[in-house]
C-alpha cells in the first residue's frame, strides 16, 4: 500500500523487518521516467542499454555500472550448461564498453540450473532447457549492489550490477529497494513481450510464409507474388491458405487487416538473444 508524504513515499510491503525505509519521491520519479527514456529509444539493446547504464550510474552515484543477460543452453554433456553473457558496462567517465563472453559452466547451484536431459544419442532435440532462477532477487550492500531478474521464458537471467569507489558512502537500504524497482519495472516490459510473441501468429513465421505475407501487405496479388518470388501461383496459393489458418481468418481483407494491425510499431527493448520455441513445425514448400 502507498502512502504519500510531502517528501517521501513510503513503501511498507517492501520494507524489511526492522528497517524503516523511505524512498524519495523524486527518486522513483526518475526512476520511471529512466523506464520511458528506455522504451522511447526502441527495441535495439546496443541502444537503449548503453543509455540506461549511463543515466543509472548518475542516478545512484557509481562508479561502474555493469547491465547484461546471462543466457543458458543445454549442452551434450550432462551436467554443464553453456552460458552467454552479453551486455554494456559504463565507467566514472561515462566511457562505454561491451561485454561478450561464452563458457561451459558446471557449477549450476550458482544459478539454480539444472541441466536438461540429453539422450545417450546425443540428438539435441532431445535436450531439455530448464528455466533459470537467481539465489536472490537483490544483494551486496556496501560498495556492490546486484539485482538480477529471472527471464525463464528465454532461460536467462537480466543482471544489474552497480559499484562505488573506495571511501564513498555506502548503498542505502533506500537504494537497494530502488534499484530494485526499476529493474522489475524493466523485466515487466519483457515478461508483456513475451506473453505478446507467444499469442501472435507472425512468431516463428518460416522464411517463405513471411515473405508471402509481406507481399500481400505491400498490395501485390498472388500471380505478382508468384513472378518475384519465382514460384507456381499454385504454391502461393497454398500459402494464402496457410496464413488464413495461421492467422484463424477466411479472407484476404481480415488477413491484411489482422496482420496490419500487428506489424505496428513496437517500442519494447529487446533483449540480445532469443532463443527459439521449440515444437514449432516449419512450412515447406
Amino acid at each position: 500500500m502507498l502512502q504519500l508524504r510531502p517528501q517521501y513515499l513510503q513503501i511498507r510491503a517492501l520494507r524489511p523487518r526492522g528497517i524503516h525505509l523511505r524512498l524519495r519521491l523524486r527518486d522513483v520519479r526518475n526512476v520511471f521516467r529512466l523506464i520511458g527514456e528506455v522504451r522511447e529509444l526502441g527495441q535495439d539493446p546496443k541502444i537503449w542499454r548503453p543509455h540506461m547504464v549511463k543515466r543509472l550510474r548518475r542516478l545512484f552515484a557509481a562508479e561502474i555500472v555493469v547491465s547484461s543477460e546471462v543466457h543458458a543452453q543445454t549442452t551434450r554433456t550432462p551436467g554443464k550448461l553453456r552460458v552467454i553473457d552479453i551486455g554494456w558496462s559504463c565507467d566514472s567517465e561515462d566511457h562505454l564498453w561491451d561485454i561478450h563472453s561464452e563458457r561451459d559452466d558446471e557449477n549450476l547451484e550458482e544459478w539454480r540450473i539444472v541441466a536438461g536431459h540429453v539422450p545417450p544419442n546425443g540428438e539435441e532435440s532431445g535436450a531439455v532447457a530448464v528455466p533459470v532462477k537467481p539465489i536472490k532477487p537483490v544483494y551486496g550492500g556496501r560498495s556492490f549492489l546486484l539485482s538480477q531478474y529471472s527471464l525463464p521464458h528465454i532461460n536467462a537471467v537480466d543482471q544489474l550490477g552497480l559499484h562505488r569507489a573506495f571511501g564513498e558512502p555506502h548503498f542505502s537500504a533506500g537504494e537497494h529497494r530502488l534499484l530494485r524497482m526499476f529493474h522489475v519495472e524493466l523485466g515487466r516490459l519483457w515478461k508483456r513481450d513475451a506473453l505478446k510473441d507467444a499469442s501472435n501468429p507472425q512468431q516463428d513465421l518460416p522464411p517463405r510464409l513471411s515473405q508471402t505475407l509481406n507481399e500481400l501487405l505491400s498490395g501485390k496479388s498472388e500471380k505478382e507474388i508468384a513472378n518475384r518470388l519465382e514460384l507456381s501461383r499454385h504454391t502461393i496459393h497454398n500459402y494464402v491458405k496457410a496464413l488464413h489458418q495461421r492467422f484463424e481468418v477466411s479472407s484476404r481483407g481480415e488477413l491484411l487487416a489482422k496482420a496490419g494491425a500487428q506489424n505496428k510499431p513496437d517500442f519494447t527493448p529487446k533483449l540480445s538473444i532469443t532463443l527459439p520455441r521449440p515444437g514449432r513445425a516449419v512450412e515447406k514448400e
